[in-house]
């Protein structure tokens, strides 16, 4: 009854947040100083889920995530917004399941995305966003083309003030499962400590406790599809599900770094192949999270 009670608190902002956009992008790509025409960030993520059952068997899986993303923003003609991102994730799977999976997952990405002002609309409010993000998901580090693909997304973003923001458009991700999605966001800051950001590929709630530290409730997501291979079977799809929910806290440390620690639940877990031969679905677990962001 606990974990349905979860679930359930996490319905709206969870609808949000799986169909919102790239992080950090309604409200960076407007606020950039014009004084600093090239701004390159790097971060480091670590998450590990502990131990969880397996559901109708008597395995158990841990899994731990390290992600490394390397951008770049800049303003071409000191006025159109710009942001290139590489970003890097590995994921190490340990478990006894006698599903046949990889012991690792690979995923390397590519973002392009551009904002400029909405065309045939004379109030400046308005803005248009074009996202693309070439992709490549694996069980390894080769670059194979068959894994490659190119998601891709467009999206109207309304700016009232920087405290309010809000943000609709679809997504699209050939030879996904779901290939089409519609794009949902929003930023709003009723004072200057409270802060509502579902705009984000990490989505969260923060409370500003002074002007170098924060409270946050965060929320993270995983609906992606890699090509593994399975015995002797190549290019099998696999499907990986997961979410996951807690709390933390934010530190500016200087002008340069800032970090963040976490903890929570993890919540509708599942590795299923594509072509229904093999499915994993690990029960509500725990998870730590630890990130440092270096901003130039």
């Amino acid at each position: 009854m606990l974990v349905k009670d979860k679930k359930f608190f996490l319905i709206l902002p969870l609808c949000l947040a799986l169909l919102a956009p790239s992080a950090g992008w309604a409200e960076e790509a407007q606020t950039m100083d014009p004084q600093s025409p090239l701004q390159i960030n790097a971060v480091i993520q670590s998450h590990h889920i502990y131990s969880s059952d397996i559901e109708a068997t008597g395995s158990k899986i841990d899994i731990t995530s390290t992600n490394f993303g390397l951008g770049s923003k800049f303003k071409v003609a000191g006025q159109l917004p710009v942001e290139i991102l590489l970003n890097i994730g590995h994921k190490d799977i340990n478990t006894d399941s006698p599903v046949d999976l990889p012991s690792h997952l690979e995923a390397r990405r590519l973002k392009f995305s551009a904002k400029f002002s909405a065309p045939f609309v004379s109030d400046d409010r308005f803005f248009m966003g074009i996202d693309i993000l070439p992709t490549l998901n694996t069980d390894n580090r080769d670059w194979q083309s068959g894994a490659f693909r190119i998601p891709f997304r467009s999206y109207l973003i309304f700016k009232e003030s920087d405290d309010f923001i809000l943000v609709g458009g679809v997504s699209v991700r050939p030879e996904y499962e779901r290939e089409v999605i519609p794009v949902i966001g929003l930023i709003y800051r009723p004072n200057g400590r409270l802060s509502f950001n579902f705009a984000s590929d990490d989505p969260n709630i923060s409370y500003k406790l002074n002007d170098a530290t924060f409270l946050r409730w965060e929320l993270q997501y995983a609906f992606d599809e890699y090509e593994v291979t399975r015995g002797a079977q190549e290019g099998v799809v696999l499907q990986y599900q997961e979410i996951s929910s807690g709390f933390g806290i934010e530190h500016q440390f200087n002008e340069t770094f800032k970090g963040a620690v976490s903890a929570g639940g993890v919540f509708n877990r599942q590795l299923e192949y594509k072509d229904d031969v093999g499915k994993v679905a690990p029960e509500a677990g725990f998870y730590t999270s630890a990130r440092l962001t270096a901003s130039f």
